[in-house]
C-alpha cells in the first residue's frame, strides 16, 4: 500500500491496516471506523485525524503513537494501554475504556464525555480543557494529572484516587464522590468544587522513605556478598 493511500478518507480494511502498520506506519486521516482491530499495536504509528469510531480494540496498545484530532467515539478499547500518545482534540466520546492505562499521555481538550473508564488509570496525563460531562470514572486511580479547567460536570467518579492532580478552573458541578480519597489536591482552586469533598489519603510519615531506602542498600549489599562467594 502507498503512503498516499494510507492518508486518504477511504475506509480500509483490517488487511489494509496491517499491512501499513508493517509498511509506510502513516494512518493519518485513515477511516477504521467499526472494524475488529482486535491485536493490533499501534507503535510510533502516524495517526492524526484517524476514524476509529466504533472499531473493536480490547487490549489495544498505543505507543508514541501521533493522535491529535483522533475520532474513537463510542470504540471498544477495555483494557487498553496508551504510553506517550498525543490524543490532542480527540473524541472519545461514550468510549469504553474499562480498566484502560493511560500514562504519559496528552489529552488536552479532548472529549471523554460519557466514556466508561471505570477502574482506569492516569499517570502524568494532561488532561486541560477537556470534557469529562457525565464520564464514569469509578474506582480510577489519577496520579500526577492536570485538570486544568476541565469539565467534570455530572461525572462519576466514585471510589476513584487522585493524587498531586491539578484542579485548577475545574468544574464539578453535580459530580458523585461517594468513596473517592485524594492526596495534594487544592480544591479551593477549582471553579466549583465537588458537593462532597473526596476524603484525605493518609500521608506517609516523613521517615518512610528513609528506610525503604535503607533496606533497599541492604539488599544490594546482600546480594553482592552472595555473588562473591558464587565466584
Amino acid at each position: 500500500m502507498s503512503e498516499e493511500a494510507a492518508t486518504t478518507t477511504g475506509k480500509l480494511t483490517r488487511e489494509q491496516a496491517l499491512e501499513t502498520l508493517y509498511t509506510t506506519r502513516d494512518l493519518t486521516n485513515a477511516d477504521l471506523s467499526g472494524l475488529d482491530l482486535a491485536g493490533m499495536k499501534f507503535a510510533g504509528v502516524k495517526m492524526a485525524g484517524v476514524n476509529l469510531s466504533g472499531a473493536n480494540i480490547p487490549g489495544g496498545l498505543f505507543a508514541g503513537a501521533e493522535m491529535a484530532d483522533a475520532n474513537l467515539a463510542n470504540a471498544d478499547m477495555v483494557g487498553a494501554k496508551f504510553m506517550g500518545v498525543n490524543l490532542l482534540k480527540a473524541v472519545l466520546t461514550k468510549a469504553k475504556l474499562t480498566a484502560a492505562k493511560f500514562m504519559g499521555v496528552n489529552l488536552e481538550k479532548s472529549d471523554l464525555s460519557g466514556a466508561e473508564l471505570t477502574d482506569s488509570g492516569f499517570v502524568g496525563v494532561n488532561l486541560t480543557g477537556s470534557h469529562l460531562r457525565g464520564a464514569k470514572l469509578l474506582g480510577a486511580k489519577l496520579t500526577g494529572a492536570n485538570l486544568k479547567d476541565a469539565d467534570l460536570t455530572e461525572a462519576d467518579l466514585t471510589g476513584t484516587t487522585l493524587k498531586r492532580v491539578n484542579v485548577t478552573g475545574a468544574d464539578f458541578t453535580g459530580a458523585n464522590t461517594t468513596g473517592a480519597r485524594a492526596s495534594k489536591v487544592n480544591w479551593a482552586a477549582a471553579k466549583t468544587p465537588p458537593a462532597q469533598l473526596p476524603e484525605p489519603l493518609p500521608e506517609p510519615p516523613a521517615w518512610l522513605p528513609g528506610v525503604i531506602a535503607g533496606v533497599a542498600v541492604v539488599l544490594v549489599l546482600v546480594a553482592l556478598r552472595k555473588k562473591k562467594r558464587h565466584h
